[in-house]
């Protein structure tokens, strides 16, 4: 676990305006050694995932009218935490003093003598439009961006907002939380005396998979947005700037875009594929649904072996843990051979400083056997550590050609400690694609669900390759896809057409 960060203290921290990997380093690392986390309404699960595990989790979000804490009671939450002594990290979407009312916070806790600090966030003011392909300011178009709530009703007089300033103002005007407010904000801009024709966007969901962005005239955004049925939450802006859209808007290169991907391998494995799918356009959202459980085993005696064959990086990474744990190098492996199934598995080998002497063409077992067929085996000792309860195919295969085969089991493969029914329903309700690496996630999903796959069979399913394709179909599940290659990089093949 990270180290605490100070104590008793409360971090104002802005998680941005909802893509997960707009959240900054600093809150990152606040978050991960929090005691406690408060948190509002469409924080992204990746960055309340970032918490330790036995940290305090409370929602006090307010979204639509609903009922919901009120800020003084939340005020009075943040210092009643303090006092326990719990480092807290009250967390915000976009940054906490954009209207996220952190000033409001700050000042309560500092007069009350609690120690706190701000932790910047993306301002979704400045995200939506930037998202949407709107540059908020642009040399010979807006010299200034206004920053304005739509909280205040426009069709009253007084308030806060001087409306004519704000028509006339020939910068860029981005209004917040403006869903439901569309059509009164540009009655009262016109009527102040904007021009009718003034471009303007409604932004909903923006950096989120199902952005949406709606190009008007200020005459006409509240009909095309009730006609298009934009909710909430929205960003609009108003102004020139809007109009160099259409210019900017060229193919981006991003077939994913819009799609929102479950990546289901373990935690330790999870963050480049989610990198890799996030690269193409697609929010990844990520559920551990296996976890890698070490084995107790015993190391075969060092030039005993002939050839070593590892079926995955998570066999590397143990064996070795497991030489070095003994003040061993890679010399352990002395003159003899080592093969490997995957990429993966050979730059697991390659960090040890071990080059693999054949790496098997199809990433299954199947693949290894192809790869050995020709060598002469009858009487060498081959080592092949392995999980627990691995497919017999190669195993037999060895021992078929007459080689002395020491199977070691160094890993099983268990259902997260961090998994529930209740959890993975609410991931899957997130995302439209759901991507299977291993027959014992499948395995998994099915018992979380109780066996029930109806809310799984809805999405579209992956399959890394035809191990797991098979796993899905025993337990009454199609997959959609299925790679031919059988990496990360052969999933997004196979779901975009790329390298057809």
């Amino acid at each position: 676990m990270p180290d605490k960060v100070s104590p008793a203290k409360v971090y104002l921290i802005g998680a941005g305006p909802g893509d997960p990997e707009l959240v900054t380093l600093k809150a990152t690392r606040i978050i991960s050694g929090c005691d406690a986390v408060v948190y509002d309404d469409l924080i992204a699960r990746e960055i309340l995932a970032l918490a330790p595990q036995g940290a305090r989790r409370i929602f006090v979000g307010k979204r639509g009218g609903r009922a919901s804490m009120g800020q003084d009671e939340i005020n009075e939450l943040l210092v009643g935490l303090a006092r326990e002594g719990l480092v807290t990290a009250r967390i915000k979407g976009g940054d906490p003093c954009v209207f996220g009312r952190g000033g409001e916070e700050a000042l309560y806790l500092a007069e009350r003598g609690v120690p706190f600090e701000f932790v910047p966030g993306v301002s979704s003011a400045i995200a939506a439009p930037e998202c949407a392909l709107i540059p908020p300011t642009h040399r010979g178009v807006a010299a200034s961006v206004t920053l304005v709530t739509a909280h205040e009703d426009p069709s009253k007089e007084g308030g806060f907002l001087d409306w004519a300033h704000l028509a006339g103002d020939p910068g860029t005007l981005v209004f917040l939380m403006g869903a439901s407010r569309a059509a009164s904000i540009a009655d009262r801009l016109m009527k102040e005396g904007m021009d009718p024709e003034t471009p303007c966007a409604m932004i909903q969901d923006a950096t989120l998979p199902g952005q949406r962005t709606l190009v008007s005239t200020l005459a006409s955004l509240g009909a095309d947005a009730e006609r298009e049925g934009m909710r909430s939450p929205s960003v609009i802006v108003v102004g020139r700037v809007v109009g160099l859209r259409s210019r900017l808007a060229v193919e981006a290169g991003l077939p994913l875009k819009g799609r929102s991907v479950l990546i289901t391998r373990p935690a330790h494995l999870a963050g480049p594929t989610s990198a890799l799918f996030a690269s193409r356009g697609a929010r990844a959202l990520v559920y551990p649904l296996v976890e890698i459980k070490e084995m107790p085993f015993e190391l075969p005696e060092p030039g005993s072996i002939d050839v070593f064959v590892f079926t995955s990086q998570n066999a590397v990474d143990l064996f070795f843990s497991r030489i070095r744990a003994e003040g061993r190098d890679a010399r352990f492996f002395g003159g003899a051979r080592v093969y490997c199934i995957g990429p993966k598995t050979r730059d697991a080998l390659a960090r040890y400083g071990i080059a693999a002497d054949g790496m098997a063409e199809e990433f299954v077992a199947e693949g290894l056997v192809e790869l050995l067929k020709d060598m002469d085996l009858e009487g060498k000792r081959v080592c092949l550590p392995r999980a627990a309860g691995a497919r017999p195919v190669l195993a037999e295969a060895l021992r078929h050609k007459g080689a002395v085969v020491e199977e070691i089991v160094v890993y099983e493969t268990v259902m997260p400690k961090t998994a529930s029914c209740e959890g993975f329903v609410e991931a899957l309700r997130e995302v439209d694609t759901v991507v299977f690496t291993s027959p014992s996630g499948v395995r998994h999903a099915a018992e979380l669900l109780g066996g029930g796959t109806d809310m799984l069979a809805a999405k579209t399913i992956v399959a890394i390759g035809p191990v797991t394709a098979q796993a899905l179909r025993r337990l009454g599940m199609k997959p959609a896809v299925t790679a031919a290659r059988y990496t990360d990089e052969g999933i997004l093949e196979a779901l975009t057409g790329e390298g057809s």
